[in-house]
């Protein structure tokens, strides 16, 4: 006699279905996000992350940083090139290796580099001031992958929503194996850089919490 098996997605009730240990509306979420937890990060989400990484480099234009991680995204977009020159040519590749050097080809065709250096170091901003916000390091990469996706028109397809009165944008998903590769190739690209930079928040925003707490401190030892 089958037994039927809940999906183990913490708080749901519905089946899984075939051999998965996930229903149907949790399996489709792990596909686009990584962990059947994990929802969308938002253009509006990452718009205060987003600004300081540009302040910070207004502060900063004569820093070699910028140009490194240029060039860094512009080996990317040359390992991309390569991938795609030997599959034109006939060589035996992997699926997910070309799917996402199709991806790399596009953004690198359609966004300029700084918009895309600037938006990867804010995901990682905002992954080290909000860790909660991702169920796991692949869910971090997925949502890196997809916040840079976004950035792309070409990625995007139209629709006229009648609820709503206006057109809405869907982006088109690629599969997850193709996100994984992607989100790692953009991760040993910018990284280390957005690990650095979140770490000079942090104590940045500690000084100026030191330097607020002394300030109260002395204000109440006045006579």
């Amino acid at each position: 006699m089958m037994t039927t098996k809940h999906c183990e997605a913490l708080g749901c009730h519905d089946t899984a279905t075939g051999f998965s240990t996930l229903c149907n509306r949790h399996k489709q979420t792990m596909r686009r996000h990584g962990h059947p937890l994990q929802t969308g990060i938002t253009a509006h989400e990452l718009r205060p992350y987003l600004a300081r990484i540009k302040a910070r480099q207004e502060r900063n234009k004569g820093s070699e940083l910028w140009s490194i991680l240029e060039a860094r995204w512009k080996a990317l977009e040359g390992h991309g090139k390569s991938i795609m020159e030997a599959v034109m040519g006939g060589a035996a590749h992997i699926r997910h290796e070309r799917l996402a050097a199709q991806q790399i080809g596009i953004l690198a065709g359609s966004v300029p580099a700084d918009k895309a250096i600037q938006t990867a170091l804010a995901m990682y901003l905002m992954a080290d001031e909000r860790p909660t916000r991702f169920q796991s390091d692949k869910a971090f990469r997925f949502e890196l992958v997809r916040r840079m996706r976004g950035l792309s028109e070409v990625n995007a397809a139209s629709y006229w929503d009648h609820k709503a009165g206006k057109m809405r944008k869907v982006y088109r998903d690629t599969p997850p194996d193709a996100m994984e590769t992607l989100g790692r190739w953009i991760a040993e690209a910018f990284g280390a850089a957005g690990l650095t930079l979140a770490g000079k928040e942090r104590e940045e925003a500690q000084l100026k919490a030191t330097e607020r707490q002394r300030l109260a401190d002395a204000l109440e030892r006045l006579e």
